[in-house]
């Protein structure tokens, strides 16, 4: 009796046998919806950059807060 061989797939290459099968409204849909997650996530970190510059900025001009909060508002 033969045994079954097990293959192995990478992630990245499972992901892409997965992308490649869909259709072209479908991959662009996908490309789409990514490249909007990753302007959102990059907003996130220009917002946090800003938040703790703007902190040491406060911190070395010994204008400290002493409400964190205050670091987030607009």
């Amino acid at each position: 009796m033969a045994t079954p061989t097990q293959q192995i797939v990478s992630p990245a290459e499972a992901l892409w046998a997965l992308y490649s099968a869909q259709t072209k409204r479908v991959r662009k849909a996908f490309r789409t919806r990514l490249l909007a997650e990753e302007g959102i996530a990059q907003a996130q970190k220009n917002a946090v950059k800003q938040s703790l510059v703007r902190a040491f900025d406060e911190l070395k001009n010994d204008q400290a807060r002493h409400d964190a909060r205050a670091l987030f508002a607009d």
